[in-house]
This record gives C-alpha cells, sequence and structure tokens, in this order.
C-alpha cells in the first residue's frame, strides 16, 4: 500500500516537473514583456474575480459589440432632435466617431500590427465568444471612447456618464482576459482623438451642406 502512494506521488511530481517544463519552455518563446502583460491581467482578474462580475462584465462587453449601444444611442438622439440642436450635433458626432474608429482601428492599425490576443499566448478559459481579429487595438475600447468623447464635449454632465459606461466596456476587455492593458490604453487615447476629431469634422462647412 505504502509502495502504491509513493509511486503515486512520484507520477504526480514527474506530472508538475513536466507541466513546468512545458511552461518555460512557452515562456521562452513569448517574451518578457508579454508575459508581464500576462501576469497583468491574471493579477487583476484575480483582484475583481467573483460569478456576479463574470455576469456584469460578459454583459457590459457585450453592449461594447459592433458599437451597439453607441449607434443605438446616436440614433435615439438624432429621432428626438427635431427642436434640439445639440442633440443633432451629438447624435451625428458619435456616429462620424464610431465610423473614423473603425476605419482607422478595426481595418488599419489591427490589419498592420498583427497582434495576436492574450488567449493565443495562455490557455485561458473564455467566457464569452473567442473574437477572431487581432487585439491591438481593442476595438470596443476604440469606439466608446470616441463616441464618449464627443458627448462629453458636447454635455459634460450628462456625457460624464458616457465616459463612465466607456471605462467599464474598457475594463470588461482586460477581466475577461481579450485584450493585454497596452491594447486598451492605447485605445482609450486614439479614442478621446478621433472624438475630438469628429466634432471638427461636424462643424465644417462641407458636413453641414450634406446634413440640413
Amino acid at each position: 500500500m505504502k509502495r502504491i502512494i509513493v509511486n503515486q506521488e512520484q507520477i504526480a511530481k514527474q506530472g508538475q516537473q513536466l507541466a513546468q517544463q512545458a511552461q518555460n519552455e512557452v515562456d521562452k518563446h513569448v517574451g518578457k514583456y508579454c508575459l508581464l502583460e500576462l501576469k497583468n491581467l491574471d493579477r487583476l482578474h484575480d483582484f475583481l474575480y467573483s460569478p456576479i462580475m463574470d455576469k456584469v462584465m460578459v454583459t457590459v462587453t457585450s453592449t461594447g459589440n459592433l458599437g451597439l449601444i453607441w449607434i443605438f444611442t446616436a440614433l435615439i438622439l438624432l429621432l428626438s432632435s427635431r427642436y434640439n440642436d445639440e442633440r443633432s450635433r451629438i447624435g451625428y458626432g458619435m456616429l462620424i466617431a464610431l465610423l473614423l474608429s473603425i476605419t482607422i482601428g478595426n481595418l488599419l492599425i489591427k490589419n498592420i500590427a498583427k497582434r495576436n490576443r492574450p488567449f493565443f499566448h495562455k490557455n485561458y478559459k473564455l467566457l464569452i465568444k473567442q473574437p477572431w481579429d487581432y487585439s491591438f487595438p481593442s476595438g470596443h475600447t476604440l469606439a466608446s471612447f470616441a463616441a464618449a468623447t464627443v458627448f462629453f464635449y458636447m454635455n459634460p454632465d450628462i456625457g460624464l456618464l458616457a465616459v463612465v459606461y466607456a471605462f467599464l466596456i474598457a475594463l470588461s476587455r482586460l477581466y475577461l482576459r481579450v485584450h493585454f492593458f497596452t491594447d486598451v490604453f492605447f485605445s482609450m487615447i486614439l479614442g478621446v482623438g478621433l472624438g475630438v476629431f469628429a466634432m471638427a469634422i461636424y462643424d465644417t462647412h462641407l458636413f453641414g451642406l450634406l446634413f440640413t
């Protein structure tokens, strides 16, 4: 009986050693910087983790799919803007910002950077459907901050809520471990820039001719 227990312990120990060796080999190919990003993702996830948080983050991130919450908000503003020029500006500005985000972020930068997502380097159990495109930048974060910036630019009081929600969407991408921190941080900065640029485009005389 003792011999069986000893053999089981030896097998378990050998299994752990082989697993560690395999992980070491993976680490060599991943690179130190990528490993640091993966560790930070794990730390954030472990710090915030709870079954309720899983559900909240999945729900929040799903509202950012294809920029749906921002498109819906823009359309509501436009449909209710008959006697309100501010709503019209916000609505059109958000749509321009989203269009810029898709063109510059998803179609251009993603296909130039071609950065693999975190789960490509580490076998994460994802709570959402595995994204098919590249990791850098985060399309959800980029679109959210671009649209929220337009809202805040026009109406800081209500726009602050949009910015907070944009932060939640960005956090959800990290919590669900489908993006690196650098993907999200870059997208936040670029999103703010595109939001301001969108308003500048809207205010041009040419755009005014098209939508008056």
